[in-house]
């Protein structure tokens, strides 16, 4: 005998539904067989009998009536059905619990129990049981939203890596002043990608992403980033404008990952021999950084959808989405903005401005 036979009749002894149909079994037919023994107790008739003059004859008998006894008997069944059938009413919330919790397992965390009745240890066991699946949802969102940003990040570092060795690879003629100059690019393009990696780390820790607003000259942060960014895009293509310094207190690789994301993104939809330009426009109030393209531009109707996650015009051949996000999420952390203007001063293509303020709220 296997120890599964074995634990057969413990295993079913274990359901709570065998368990509440027993008790209800004997909670409604013991009353019934202790009211039958009561009858056939007291169900006895003496009778007297006198013959000749001698002393009466006393004969007991019991009467015992078979359709009593029947019925007693066929009460037991229907007892036993009416028992099994309270016992499943009972249990029928906790079921509904394991129910979900199994058909999560195959599909998502969205599922909820939603009980809004039966007993109160039940409720409370389900309300605690979905208040779970809920932290578990949004811890899933964070790791998911986590990776997500993590190959966003990634890819333009290692793009730059990538087109710079085989730029020097193929150059026709190269001296040691083009090899510095190549690993000084991927030099720098290593260094940032530690720092999406760093950052990336404290995020995945559960850290909260806190501002280190310092003093910096936007100037250069955008210089940096049309430095690598040249590297992907044709000779020529990106122009920079705006005044020998920005000073502005801002949480620099957060501010460079914003502007990185509006150039990138201005690269990858402008034409073949058009140009990008980057504008710094410093005012009283804020320091404006405007990233202007000359693509086809964003349709009226899609306007407000641009910053959404994950969304993808008609015109995006190979984005994930996420670029334009990140970026307005940053302009935000900092009490800015990041806003689109399609068709752009010219005309035609977009142009994106970050503005941020130059006082740290």
């Amino acid at each position: 005998m296997s120890p599964g036979e074995r634990a057969g009749p413990h295993r079913i002894w274990r359901s709570l539904r065998v368990r509440l149909a027993v008790l209800g079994f004997l909670a409604g037919y013991v009353p019934v067989l202790l009211l039958f023994g009561v009858v056939l107790a007291t169900d006895i008739d003496t009778t007297a009998t006198v013959t000749g003059g001698a002393e009466p004859v006393m004969v007991t008998s019991v009467q015992r009536s078979a359709s009593v006894t029947w019925t007693v008997v066929g009460l037991a069944p229907v007892a036993a059905v009416l028992a099994w059938w309270w016992a499943g009413r009972a249990v029928r919330p906790i079921e509904r619990i394991r129910a979900v919790a199994e058909d999560i397992q195959g599909t998502d965390l969205g599922r909820r129990i939603a009980l809004d009745h039966g007993p109160t240890e039940v409720v409370s066991l389900a309300a605690s049981f979905d208040a779970m699946l809920g932290r578990l949802e949004q811890s899933a969102d964070t790791q998911r939203r986590l990776i997500e940003e993590a190959s966003h990040e990634l890819r333009m570092p290692l793009a730059v890596l990538l087109t710079n060795a085989e730029v020097l690879l193929a150059h026709p003629d190269p001296t040691i002043e083009v090899y510095q100059q190549g690993l000084r690019r991927s030099r720098g393009a290593a260094i940032r990608l530690q720092a999406t990696i760093d950052g990336l780390l404290v995020d995945a820790r559960g850290r909260a992403r806190v501002l280190d607003r310092r003093p910096t000259d936007v100037m250069a942060l955008v210089a940096e980033v049309v430095a690598d960014a040249r590297v992907l895009a044709e000779p020529g293509e990106l122009t920079v404008t705006g005044p020998p310094t920005a000073a502005c207190p801002v949480d620099a690789p957060t501010v460079r990952r914003a502007i990185a994301n509006l150039v990138d993104n201005a690269i990858r939809y402008t034409p073949d021999g058009s140009d990008v330009e980057v504008v710094v426009e410093v005012t009283d109030t804020d320091v404006a950084v405007v990233v202007t393209d000359h693509g086809p531009g964003i349709p009226a109707d899609q306007k407000s959808r641009v910053f959404e996650r994950f969304w993808r015009g008609h015109r995006d051949p190979a984005g994930a989405g996420l670029g334009l996000p990140i970026a307005r999420q940053v302009a935000l952390a900092h009490g800015g903005s990041l806003s689109l203007q399609s068709p752009g001063p010219t005309g035609d293509g977009c142009a994106f401005r970050l503005a941020l303020p130059r006082t740290a709220e």
